[in-house]
């Protein structure tokens, strides 16, 4: 059998006035109802309570989802070669930083003196095409020569002016100099350059080794605008707007926070039942290396609520209760046990909501209530 309510508090202020050694003044034996608890004024001071107004605080869903650091796709640049060829030089080192432009590896491959060769040879031919072509052209004015002759000779200058053409691309590609090569000098290596700036992040090559268009040779990563690449389950994808601010901690190097806004939201759920969205921090981002793990937490539906310190809520028979004070005079304090919503706690407050009516005038105990109200 369960002890009445108001007995169980009458008892706990027996004892604590037994235990401060002090006289108590008369106290109702009978209260008011069984949801009130009277304190004398001498109770009131030695039990250490405290009496405050509920607080309008700013409450929100707070979700966890987890990520990883990244960069842009244009701040990455996996380098390859178009040419198969072996690795003449090659200086870096992953952590080298390069400028765009920088000289990164030099390929070697007799093949390359071939290409540049007939590019020369096809150059000059089509020289020779393209004067015939402008003789032809001014015999068939004069109608010395026949319409047929003079396509024949368009045509093969054509041909040859689209065949030097794509010659030239390739030898573009090869960062070849055109000069070089129409001078005669002909050179068997070919060199690759940082089409970034940024930081060597990968060298998968040594030299001497052969490579074709399948190998990636290094990799370079520009980690000045980094950004976070996290994953949101589907149930929590509508809780979630781009220009919203979440903040997030990277474990391996401490227990900081840092803030971050989201900057866009995917279209497409992934296979693991949840949607990708991109956010970039509000900080300086050097300290940070891509790939690092990230734990974030977002916000959702902030709303101004009334709440107490969480000291003011006690715990009984499952339910939550706190002390509203209905009087005060100059002998007693007169509190009403109301029973509130679990609300949501944050920042050491919780969420002030109840069946009646409650309002930011209203005096409630928040420090000692867990002593007038025993649990189960």
């Amino acid at each position: 059998m369960k002890t009445p309510f108001y007995i169980t508090a009458l008892f706990v202020l027996a004892m604590m006035s037994c235990k401060n050694n002090t006289a108590t003044e008369n106290v109702s034996e009978e209260p008011e109802t069984e949801n009130s608890i009277k304190l004398s004024n001498k109770q009131f001071e030695n039990g250490d309570f405290k009496i405050e107004n509920p607080d309008s605080t700013l409450f929100y869903e707070d979700f966890k989802v987890t990520g990883y650091i990244d960069v842009p796709p244009d701040k990455r640049a996996s380098i390859n070669t178009y040419f198969n060829g072996f690795i003449d030089q090659i200086d870096l080192i992953e952590g080298d930083n390069v400028q765009k432009g920088d000289l990164l590896v030099t390929l070697q491959n007799p093949e390359f003196i071939n290409v540049q060769q007939k590019f020369l040879e096809d150059y000059s031919q089509l020289e020779f095409l393209e004067t015939e072509f402008n003789r032809k052209q001014n015999l068939l004015d004069d109608k010395v020569i026949s319409q047929k002759q003079f396509q024949q000779s368009k045509s093969e200058y054509l041909s040859m002016k689209a065949k030097v053409q794509g010659q030239r691309k390739t030898l573009q590609l090869m960062n070849v100099n055109l000069n070089n090569v129409l001078s005669g000098n002909f050179s068997e290596s070919i060199s690759l350059y940082s089409p970034i700036d940024g930081k060597v992040s990968r060298v998968n090559i040594s030299k001497g080794m052969y490579v074709d268009q399948n190998t990636m040779i290094m990799e370079i990563l520009n980690t000045e605008h980094i950004h976070l690449e996290l994953d949101v389950f589907e149930k929590d994808i509508t809780k979630i707007s781009v220009g919203d601010t979440l903040t997030f901690k990277v474990p391996e190097i401490g227990k900081d926070s840092y803030k971050a806004y989201v900057k866009l939201v995917g279209a497409e759920i992934r296979k693991n039942r949840s949607v990708r969205i991109h956010a970039h921090p509000i900080i300086d981002q050097t300290k940070f290396a891509v790939g690092m793990f990230v734990e974030a937490r977002l916000k959702h539906q902030p709303k101004m609520e009334l709440s107490l310190p969480e000291t003011a809520f006690v715990k009984k028979n499952n339910n939550w209760i706190v002390l509203k004070l209905k009087e005060q005079n100059d002998t007693t304090y007169s509190f009403e046990a109301i029973e509130v919503e679990a609300g949501t706690e944050q920042f050491g407050r919780k969420m002030l909501r109840a069946n009646e009516k409650l309002s930011a005038s209203d005096q409630f105990l928040v420090q000692g209530g867990f002593d007038l109200i025993s649990g189960d």
